[in-house]
């Protein structure tokens, strides 16, 4: 943007309701002064052909026998400028105004020789004051003509006369010359003039005004529309990664400005959930690595301070054991932290049946534990990703094995257009206010319990969000006894 026009929205605003007030108000100006310009200017081009009929008749009715009393009052006025012309080209009578505005005034041609005699003319003669041409009379005159045929010598010789009325200096000849003359009549702009010029001083005036006005009321109106936008501003510097739950101020409007707020109180919403839930994830985090790194590292400390007296296949073996759990929750971490919208969306198509039945069959090679058995309905096929499915079915199988006490069922039925995975314990089953805590990270509802013989915390949430981005759903379904996981899937042929 260039460096004159102001940065402001407000000063910006104003400006531009100024300046284009400015640009339609002088348009307007020029084009109304045309306007009545053009309409005075018509009528008193109007007026003057009405005078010189006047004149045309008079000197008809003068060569009827009305005599010289005609001509003396055909002149509607002593300011009117008036030429009579010979078909010489000479002038018979001229108004004394016009020689003393300009002296070389020459006066119009006369009419064609084969003109009618209902000929008229309109032209333009412009008159030059030579000694002082700041004089208004210093203009272009429209000067209307007519035509006279057969005027008697009595009414127009002498030729070259000057006067302010027809009659003015006739001789009285008596010779049967008979001329035809062209009757010239200048229309006078005076009102024009004062009438435009009235028009000017008014517009003069008032143009700045309403350019001035509209520009007060633009700034108003831009500071009142801001005013909002400077509080959700304000509002919005304060925000901070300590300070998230700061809202701003929603007006009573319903313009874009209120619309803006509450998209913006909509949005710190959503940071504020998403900053709450990392610093929940990072604190547990760092509370889930921090258990098994200080089992490895006091087994690995306490085997070197009595290395004589260690068993060092039992401390490697713990000391694996505790880097497995290490990797499982790093992994699981990794899993639940990708963005659904970059993952790939897969295309194999996988028969869950198979999947219930390798774990099962992994499952009853267990020494200990509950019993784990299936019930399969038939073939379920989904489209997804084996290695993730299997994850998934896993992990709620890990889950029912913990809590379960004897007997673990995994039951798999394919309706029309979905696959219901179910599986089943006879634990002590979950409350209905913990039905959803469950799924959160790291949740155990028996903190009682040790570490080391409960799992991560994440393995319910890792199995939720693998049947999310499968387009399906997990949750906690009621049960007689123990708890019941349900996992509903789109069947494959349905998508």
């Amino acid at each position: 943007m260039s460096s004159w026009w102001p940065v402001s929205v407000r000063r910006s605003t104003a400006l531009s309701a100024a300046l284009l007030c400015a640009v339609v108000f002088t348009l307007g100006w020029l084009g109304t002064r045309l306007f009545v310009s053009g309409q005075l200017t018509d009528n008193a081009v109007n007026a003057t052909r009405t005078e010189l009929d006047q004149l045309t008749a008079a000197y008809r009715a003068a060569s009827l026998g009305g005599g010289r009393a005609a001509l003396a009052a055909a002149v509607p006025s002593g300011d009117a400028m008036f030429a009579v012309v010979a078909d010489s080209g000479q002038a018979v009578l001229s108004s004394a105004n016009l020689r003393r505005l300009d002296p070389a005034w020459t006066p119009p041609p006369p009419a064609p020789a084969g003109a009618r005699p209902d000929w008229t003319a309109t032209t333009s003669v412009t008159l030059r004051p030579g000694q002082h041409p700041q004089w208004r009379e210093y203009r272009a005159y429209t000067v209307v003509g007519r035509v006279l045929d057969d005027v008697p010598a009595a009414l127009v010789e002498p030729l070259g006369r000057e006067g302010p009325t027809l009659d003015h200096g006739l001789g009285g000849a008596t010779t049967a010359t008979r001329y035809r003359l062209t009757l010239y009549l200048f229309a006078q702009p005076w009102n024009t003039v004062s009438a435009l010029r009235l028009f000017d001083a008014a517009l003069a005036f008032f143009v700045p005004l309403a350019v001035l006005v509209t520009a007060l009321v633009a700034w108003f109106a831009a500071g009142r529309a801001l005013r909002p936008v400077e509080a959700i501003r304000r509002e919005l510097a304060e925000v901070s990664g300590s300070q998230l739950d700061r809202r701003v101020p929603v007006p009573d409007s319903r313009d874009e400005i209120a619309r803006l707020a509450r998209t913006t109180n909509t949005t710190l919403d959503r940071l504020q959930h998403a900053h709450d839930q990392q610093e929940r994830f990072v604190a547990d985090a760092s509370h889930e690595l921090r258990s098994p790194l200080a089992n490895l590292r006091a087994g690995l400390e306490v085997a070197l301070a009595h290395q004589d007296r260690a068993d060092w296949p039992a401390v490697a073996h713990r000391s694996l054991l505790d880097v497995q759990r290490l990797q499982r929750i790093t992994a699981d971490l990794l899993q639940l932290a990708a963005d659904p919208t970059e993952v790939p969306s897969a295309s194999e198509v996988v028969d869950l049946a198979d999947v219930v039945e390798e774990q099962v069959a992994e499952r009853s090679l267990a020494p200990s534990g509950p019993t784990v058995k299936s019930i399969v309905d038939g073939p379920a096929p989904v489209v997804g990703e084996a290695v993730q499915l299997e994850r998934l079915l896993r992990n709620l199988v890990d889950n029912a094995v913990r809590h379960g006490h004897s007997v673990v069922t995994v039951r798999l039925t394919a309706a029309q257009d979905e696959v219901v995975l179910e599986v089943l314990d006879d634990g002590p089953g979950i409350p209905a206010a913990d039905r959803d805590r469950v799924f959160d990270r790291f949740a155990r509802l028996d903190d009682a319990r040790a570490r080391d013989a409960g799992g991560s915390g994440l393995g319910l949430t890792l199995a939720r969000d693998i049947a999310t981005r499968h387009g399906g759903s997990l949750r906690v379904a009621d049960s007689d006894s123990g708890a019941r996981l349900v996992a509903r899937l789109p069947r494959a042929q349905s998508r």
